[in-house]
């Protein structure tokens, strides 16, 4: 009898005993949860390009990947940056209103290991990035957690304690650290511990307890997570593998008919003339088989892929001209779309994060920055013609969105104070010379020409 439709997350039990009942549902937990962490390490060594033959050479004999190495592939990372374009550009983090100089300084790498961490969220459908202040050289510092062990009081949704493995000295042995919050007057907890759940307090806390008050671990969860795109990425990697042993094997398989086993030796080779016994044959033989077919369907499963993650993919031998700017836009409105959705889930977070960091800040005695902070993330951009970019900043200008210092740093933005002073004055020269002249220029043309010797 077939019983068709059975899902994975249904458990057999064997028995109505409490016993078979308590050990079914304690196999059925390991089994998935080492099944969860199977995919989050394949996911982990795909985003970052290592242990990656581990994965391939299971589906090969030895004998085949002695002719040739499993072929790798980045697509996962390519498929993340491409969806997660939220910090392609570092969004402006305002406190009480406007940028913080102290707060800036202090949040060491946040913009490059934050855009990192929303691509491993996307990836993962979870992720953590814990907090920690480095007193040694005075500032914040971030680290991705990928792997986190959540704890919850009955009845409540919001986890109460986090808990991590971290290296050990000993390699036979696994080492975590836990965190938990201060709660209905009981102080939070920060040690160390083992497998064994032997306790170590950490350096400087002999007491164990949470000097912070609150967890310094921030988290973001999707409804979802995109191991699709890993999966899809081994199935490329076994077929690129396949087409390049096709390949390697094009040049053909000497194959002898009518020979015993040790009744000649014969050695290969365009100078060596093979002498047969009466009845045998010698040709090459090559693997049957398209290799424009094979690689046409890899290409298939990519884009399958990507059109199920509101992305597209554009091959190298694709023809035609550039789309423009607008095109592009409309060629991406999925993304966009999903890009809008993004939003709101990472500014929970960043808020999350920041009043992690604020607190870190006033226990350390650096800083005492405001409750009120705000994201701007950076808008989405597209390529645009000379002119249409030269009617966008004339417009602004006359509008006055822009100002002629932001026009002239649109150009060169690394443009320091000093030589921005001296265009300003060389450009408010120019407009008294234009003003007493017969041609008057736009504003646009005045500032553009002042900007025109800037080295960028």
């Amino acid at each position: 009898m077939f019983n068709f439709g059975r899902s994975v997350n249904k458990v057999i039990i064997p028995e109505l005993s409490e016993q078979a009942v308590l050990q079914s549902v304690k196999e059925a937990g390991r089994n998935y949860a080492e099944q969860e962490d199977y995919n989050l390490m394949e996911s982990l060594d795909f985003y970052y390009n290592q242990n990656l033959d581990s994965h391939i050479e299971p589906w090969f004999a030895s004998e085949s990947l002695s002719q040739v190495p499993p072929f790798i592939s980045s697509c996962v990372p390519r498929f993340a940056k491409a969806r997660m374009m939220l910090y392609k550009e570092a969004p402006k983090r305002i406190i009480a209103g406007e940028v913080s100089d102290i707060y800036t300084d202090v949040a060491y790498k946040l913009n490059s290991k934050t855009r990192e961490y929303a691509e491993l969220s996307w990836l993962l459908g979870r992720c953590y990035m814990k907090t920690r202040y480095n007193e040694k050289r005075n500032r914040l510092e971030y680290e991705i957690l990928p792997k986190v062990q959540e704890y919850y009081f009955s009845g409540e949704t919001e986890p109460y304690g986090y808990s991590y493995e971290i290296e050990s000295f000993e390699s036979n042995k696994k080492r975590f650290v836990f965190w938990s919050e201060a709660k209905d007057g009981l102080p939070g907890m920060h040690f160390e511990y083992d497998e064994k759940g032997k306790r170590y307090a950490v350096n400087g806390n002999p007491d164990m307890v949470n000097p912070y008050g609150l967890m310094p671990i921030s988290k973001v969860e999707f409804s979802k997570g995109s191991y699709d795109v890993t999966r899809t990425a081994l199935h490329i990697a076994l077929a690129m593998t396949e087409i390049a042993l096709s390949v390697r094997f094009r040049l053909g398989q000497a194959v002898f008919t009518g020979i015993e086993d040790g009744q000649s030796k014969l050695t290969a080779g365009i100078d060596n003339a093979y002498m047969l016994p009466e009845g045998a044959s010698f040709n090459y033989v090559s693997p049957g088989g398209s290799l424009v077919e094979m690689i046409e369907a890899t290409k298939s499963m990519a884009n399958q892929v990507a059109e199920n993650n509101q992305l597209r993919i554009r091959w190298g031998d694709s023809s035609g001209n550039a789309p423009s700017g607008e095109a592009l836009k409309i060629l991406e409105i999925e993304n966009l779309e999903a890009r809008e959705s993004d939003i709101s889930v990472f500014r929970e977070w960043e808020n999350q994060r920041y009043e992690i960091d604020r607190i870190l800040l006033e226990v350390h005695n650096v800083a005492s920055l405001p409750e009120e902070y705000s994201v701007d993330f950076a808008e989405v951009s597209y390529p645009m013609s000379p002119k249409e970019e030269r009617e966008m900043l004339s417009w602004k200008l006359d509008n006055n969105i822009m100002s002629q210092k932001d026009l002239l740093l649109y150009y060169n933005p690394d443009m320091s104070d000093e030589e921005l002073e001296s265009k300003m004055s060389g450009i408010m020269e120019e407009n008294q010379q234009v003003a007493n002249s017969q041609q008057p220029q736009s504003t646009f043309e005045r500032i553009l020409n002042g900007a025109g010797t800037t080295s960028g």
